[in-house]
């Protein structure tokens, strides 16, 4: 199954302005990750993130959001619910930018795929 996921995710693994593409347990614990830039201020942000996975997917499901992200010193993180355990999220170098519409088709696409490979149900 993690080879099936890193197929799914390698539009991420293998885009340069992606600097972290990551799927987390509701709990924080990674499932996968891929980190292509090893900086302190990118694994402290990891390091964060893994406490703020549940109450991520908290407001995502109670809010009936699609997504939760923001923007920090030309970072920006994307969290995404790819089911009621599972969260996809990805940093992203925010001024590196050249078809932000492609990246959203992206997103899309392999949400969809990751919700068909773990079987979720809305």
């Amino acid at each position: 199954m993690l080879l099936e996921i890193s197929r799914i995710l390698s539009p991420f693994t293998e885009d340069p302005i992606v600097k972290v593409t990551a799927l987390y347990r509701i709990d924080g614990v990674p499932i996968f990750a891929k980190v292509n830039e090893r900086s302190s201020r990118i694994l402290n942000l990891l390091y964060w993130l893994e406490s703020q996975i549940k109450s991520s997917l908290y407001y995502i499901f109670t809010r009936e959001l699609d997504e939760i992200s923001f923007t920090c010193y030309n970072i920006e993180v994307r969290m995404l619910a790819v089911s009621r355990t599972l969260v996809l999220v990805l940093v992203i170098e925010a001024d590196e930018y050249t078809s932000r519409y492609k990246f959203d088709v992206d997103i899309e696409n392999v949400v969809e795929s990751l919700r068909e490979l773990v079987e979720w149900r809305t």
